[in-house]
C-alpha cells in the first residue's frame, strides 16, 4: 500500500498539529492523537514521503517540528479554520486596498475549490448573511502600501507625493514608522524631516511613494504611543473645537460608545476616564456626549461647557411644557 492510499484523517490531524506550533514532544503528539510510538513514527514517515520536511528534535524526551524554510505542500486546515480564512478573504476582496481585491478573490476561489461540500456550504451561508453597513472606504493603493512597508522594514527615508485636506499637492521626505488602520482609513505615522515633527498622513492621499538612498535610525516608540498619537491626530487635531472631559465611567465602557476613530479615552481609575476629542461645533460635541448617557465634567473647552449648559436649559424648558 503506497503512502497516498494510507494517508488517513489521523495523519492530517498530525500535520495540523505540527503546523499549529513550532515544536511538539513525542509524548504530546501521542497523547493528542491517542496513538502508540510506533504509529506516530509511521505517520511521521508518511508525511515526510509526501514532501513535508519534518525534523526530529534531540533532547531528553525527543520531539518533532516542521523544518524551517521547507518546501511544504498546501496547509491542512480544519473546517473552522477554512471558514475563518474564507470570510477574511471575502472581507479583503471588498476592502479598501486597491489591487488587493483581485488577489483576495483569486485566493478565495482556490481555497473554495479545495473545500468539502459541507464546509463550502458554511462559507456560502456566512457570505450570504453578511451585509456591509458602511459605504466603501477611500481606496488605498496596494503599491503604495507595499512600498511604504518595505521602507519601514529597511529604515529608508521615503519621498511622498501627497494631497492635503484642502486639495493642495505637496512633496515630503519622511522617515516612515508605522501604518495604522481603522475600518475606514489607513494612516502612515512618519517623522517629517523638513518640519522636524511627527505627522499622520492618510495613505489614500499618497499618490506616489519613492524610497530614497538615505537610511535613518529608528526612534524607539512603543506601539501604544503610536496608537495614541494617531488617535489624537484623527479625532482632535483637525477640528476647530476641542475639549477634554472627565467621564464618570470606566474607560472600557466609554470606548464602547467612543472608539479610537472618534475620541481618545484614557483610564483615570476603575470608575472614571478622560475623553479628548474635537468637533465641527461646540453644540455637536455637547450633543454626542449627552446622548452617550454618561455623567461628565468639562475640564477644557469653554465653548463646549457653554453649549452643554444651553442644551440643558432648552431640555428643561421643553420638559416643563
Amino acid at each position: 500500500m503506497d503512502v497516498m492510499t494510507r494517508t488517513t484523517g489521523r495523519t492530517l490531524a498530525l500535520l495540523s498539529l505540527l503546523q499549529a506550533r513550532r515544536e511538539w514532544s513525542g509524548a504530546e503528539l501521542r497523547e493528542r492523537l491517542e496513538v502508540s510510538e510506533r504509529t506516530l513514527r509511521r505517520d511521521i514517515d508518511d508525511l515526510r514521503e509526501l514532501g513535508y520536511g519534518i525534523e526530529a528534535v534531540r533532547g531528553r524526551h525527543g520531539g518533532y517540528r516542521l523544518g524551517a524554510g521547507a518546501n511544504l505542500p498546501p496547509l491542512a486546515l480544519a473546517p473552522d479554520e477554512s471558514v475563518a480564512i474564507a470570510v477574511g478573504l471575502r472581507a479583503a476582496a471588498a476592502g479598501a486596498v486597491t489591487g488587493l481585491e483581485d488577489a483576495a478573490a483569486r485566493a478565495l476561489a482556490k481555497l473554495e475549490r479545495s473545500l468539502s461540500p459541507a464546509v463550502r456550504r458554511q462559507v456560502e451561508d456566512v457570505a450570504e448573511s453578511m451585509v456591509p453597513l458602511d459605504p466603501r472606504p477611500a481606496d488605498v493603493d496596494l503599491t503604495v502600501v507595499t512600498t511604504i512597508a518595505s521602507a519601514i522594514a529597511g529604515r529608508r527615508t521615503t519621498r511622498l507625493d501627497y494631497t492635503r485636506r484642502d486639495g493642495t499637492e505637496v512633496r515630503r521626505v519622511v522617515e516612515p514608522y508605522r501604518i495604522v488602520h481603522t475600518p475606514q482609513r489607513w494612516y502612515l505615522v512618519a517623522f517629517d524631516r523638513e518640519r522636524r515633527a511627527w505627522r499622520t498622513l492618510r495613505v489614500d492621499r499618497i499618490r506616489h511613494a519613492v524610497p530614497q538612498d538615505t537610511d535613518f535610525v529608528r526612534r524607539q516608540i512603543p506601539d501604544d504611543a503610536v496608537r495614541q498619537f494617531t488617535t489624537h491626530s484623527i479625532t482632535t487635531a483637525p477640528y476647530p473645537f476641542r475639549a477634554r472631559v472627565h467621564v464618570h465611567a470606566p474607560a472600557d465602557v466609554v470606548r464602547q460608545s467612543f472608539d479610537a476613530t472618534v475620541a481618545s479615552v484614557t483610564e483615570v481609575d476603575e470608575n472614571s476616564s478622560i475623553l479628548e476629542a474635537g468637533s465641527h461645533s461646540p453644540d455637536e460635541f455637547a450633543l454626542y456626549l449627552g446622548l452617550a448617557g454618561f455623567r461628565f465634567d468639562v475640564l477644557e473647552g469653554g465653548e463646549v461647557r457653554a453649549a452643554r449648559a444651553a442644551a440643558g436649559e432648552r431640555m428643561t424648558r421643553a420638559a416643563a411644557r
